[in-house]
């Protein structure tokens, strides 16, 4: 696996053998997408908006305003042109007949269509347009896309590709022994995915603590390396853990709390959890419309809610019938697309 930045920290923690792509700058840009996720907007800034600035065409180096989203896309891009000389490296070497890449990092298509070599574009979660199609040279489309969006949360007008089911794949990691033990009060997971708690998180982790003071809940805080807010002491009944795959995690949950990522969006709805989803950035405001639209959870359109707001959103997650029964719906949706085995046979034919 070709990799730079957390993804390649994921790769290695997943047990692949990853080679790094970059010499640091494709990483240092990969981060800059979480910070702006993170920088101060207005408390009006709603998920339309988030998702309309995201999908701007790029702007010029320079031409990016600090305090909101409008240089997402071009950063997204950046990420992808800096690995492109790295994988072109490790296709002339390692000579593959197939180049696979994921949405977002469209290093890989540029790499294979320069190569000469066919490319397999897998798709993280829900179908987005060809971020290619922005560079001065498009590079020629994938031979084949995964899609691991089930039939009932694409988004209208969206081209469906090949059906995939989505695995949860989160990674090793100890488990501590009460996660053993069914609770005895509702428990509500609360994750910031893998990039954010790296660029700071404190204010939107003390808007969740303040909302979920007082409910009769067991919170758990799975942030990582991260730290809970400076100087605020932990409301009773919350507790934090390290790194703690969500495969692990989420089963005994009751709900889980996150910032609308892919992976932690996918990983509730294949396991059917309720969610309730604070967006900030990238693909996370058309994500948590997804979980609206389908029902099977909550989401803030704020990114600064207020207290009550949130609270509502997570007691409305924890009680709504028809939010587990959406959720149910879901994952078995999910459990009967086509396996990994079957798109593997795919992949060998587009090889051939």
């Amino acid at each position: 696996m070709a990799a730079t930045g957390p993804s390649l920290d994921m790769a290695i923690r997943l047990g692949l053998a990853a080679v790094e792509v970059s010499d640091g700058t494709a990483a240092h840009a990969y981060r800059r997408l979480a910070e702006r996720a993170m920088a101060t907007r207005p408390a009006a800034h709603d998920l339309s908006t988030a998702w309309q600035r995201f999908t701007r065409p790029p702007q010029p180096e320079g031409d990016h305003d600090g305090a909101d989203q409008s240089g997402a896309t071009s950063e997204a891009l950046e990420v992808g042109q800096r690995m492109t000389d790295g994988i072109l490296r490790v296709i002339r070497d390692w000579a593959p007949d197939l180049l696979v890449f994921t949405s977002f990092i469209g290093g890989g298509q540029s790499a294979a269509d320069q190569a000469g070599v066919p490319s397999v574009h897998i798709g993280l979660g829900m179908p987005y347009g060809d971020l290619s199609a922005f560079l001065p040279d498009p590079p020629a489309p994938p031979v084949l896309t995964a899609d691991v969006c089930p039939p009932s949360l694409r988004p209208p007008g969206a081209k469906p590709g090949v059906p995939l089911r989505f695995v949860p794949c989160n990674g090793g990691g100890v488990v501590p022994d009460w996660l053993l033990v069914r609770p005895r009060r509702p428990r509500i997971c609360v994750t910031w995915g893998s990039v954010l708690p790296e660029v700071g998180m404190d204010e939107a982790l003390a808007t969740v603590l303040e909302a979920l003071d007082g409910l009769d809940a067991e919170v758990v805080l799975a942030i990582g390396s991260a730290t809970p807010p400076a100087g605020r002491p932990l409301p009773p009944g919350v507790r934090t853990v390290g790194w703690v795959p969500l495969t692990a995690l989420l089963p005994g949950c009751a709900a889980v709390v996150h910032h609308g990522g892919s992976g932690s969006t996918f990983t509730a709805l294949a396991l059917g959890i309720p969610q309730v989803v604070m967006p900030h950035a990238a693909d996370q405001p058309v994500n948590a419309q997804a979980v609206i639209r389908r029902g099977v959870g909550t989401a803030v359109e704020k990114t600064r809610p207020g207290r009550a707001e949130l609270r509502e959103a997570v007691e409305r997650a924890l009680r709504d019938a028809e939010i587990r029964q959406a959720c149910a719906e879901v994952r078995e949706e999910i459990a009967a697309m086509p396996g990994p085995d079957a798109f593997v046979r795919q992949l060998v034919a587009a090889a051939s």
